[in-house]
């Protein structure tokens, strides 16, 4: 696995001071659905991510080990209990310290995301889990630590003798060492693709199908919140898409720095898995049990009563936590009771 240093001058390219530029061409939304396909076959994609467009181009597979090209820090906190949130004021004792190149593990990603994105006026809320794919081969989360949205990742950082919760890419894994993914502004992508004067590069697309962007907007004017709507996105052009699209943006001046809504479609599969959900018939293996049985017992409630699951499965509390880091409920997972320090 991977352990490259990250970018020393990564944080330098969230710094500018130019007020943006509105794109004031056509109105893209009358026009229909904007196909992705080119750009995204087109895109800067790592070695580690296979791109495979559909035959009708109207959809994308992105597969992955889920390992950034980037690299990591050498070193990470990770929460003794991912439950004591917000972690921003505990001591260095709450914390385990873990060597990312013994820790952390690939976790593949793939998944399937349409070249024809629409959008729609009424939004739909990000969930926690992957709520998009990164040209690394990472994943993309929203902002939050819990399901609840009280808890933004970014402003609960804790460094503890120079040893950080997010990396300088705004980046790190759950705290059992999969999945790892941003919660900000990658800066360790946007250096190095982001050109002075120009607008950000794609960096990554939503599971409703539009591109994500860092926050240089056209002329490389600094986007913020005061720019967007409610989503983090706008429409207008970009270095791939000359004639205007919908999409979305990173930011760096206040929380929301990530997208927190879709403007587009979403599939009825992906809002309810949470964009980021494991697959069930898996953990159900792990578990000793069936799906359907592991199912019943998660039931609906959010989040679930993980000792009542865990006694009608026959399990422990512990085991059956921990063979959901991602999943509904789970530490880290959509309508879970809290992320697992991620």
């Amino acid at each position: 696995m991977p352990n490259k240093a990250l970018y020393a001058t990564a944080a330098a390219s969230v710094v500018a001071a130019f007020s943006v530029v509105q794109y004031a061409g056509t109105d893209v939304h009358a026009q229909g659905p904007v196909n992705t396909s080119d750009a995204v076959e087109a895109a800067n994609w790592a070695d580690n991510v296979t791109i495979t467009i559909s035959e009708a181009r109207d959809s994308f597979r992105f597969e992955s080990d889920g390992i950034p090209s980037h690299g990591f820090a050498e070193q990470y906190l990770i929460p003794s209990n991912p439950m004591d949130q917000p972690f921003s004021n505990k001591p260095a004792e709450f914390f385990k310290v873990v060597n990312s190149d013994e820790y952390f593990q690939a976790t593949p990603v793939d998944t399937t995301i349409t070249t024809l994105p629409t959008y729609v006026q009424d939004v739909t809320d990000t969930t926690l889990g992957r709520i998009g794919v990164a040209i690394t081969g990472a994943q993309i989360f929203n902002d939050y630590e819990d399901p609840n949205r009280s808890v933004v990742a970014k402003d609960d950082q804790a460094i503890h003798d120079h040893v950080a919760f997010l990396d300088e890419c705004n980046g790190h894994t759950l705290v059992d060492g999969t999945s790892y993914h941003y919660h900000g502004i990658p800066v360790c992508i946007t250096a190095e693709m982001d050109q002075e004067g120009a607008h950000s590069q794609m960096i990554g697309v939503l599971a409703d199908g539009f591109p994500v962007y860092g926050n240089n907007g056209e002329g490389g004017a600094v986007v913020t919140n005061a720019d967007l709507d409610e989503c983090s996105g706008h429409t207008g052009a970009t270095p791939e898409f000359p004639d205007g699209i919908y999409h979305y943006h990173l930011t760096a001046d206040e929380a929301p720095y990530m997208i927190n809504c879709y403007h587009g479609e979403v599939p009825e599969d992906v809002v309810a898995a949470g964009g980021g959900q494991p697959d069930l018939g898996a953990v159900a293996t792990q578990l000793g049990v069936t799906e359907e049985a592991l199912r019943d017992a998660l039931g609906t409630a959010v989040p679930p009563d993980f000792a009542a699951a865990a006694d009608a499965l026959g399990v422990s509390e512990e085991d059956l936590r921990g063979a959901l880091p991602g999943g509904p409920g789970g530490p880290d997972g959509p309508g879970g009771a809290g992320r697992q320090g991620g």
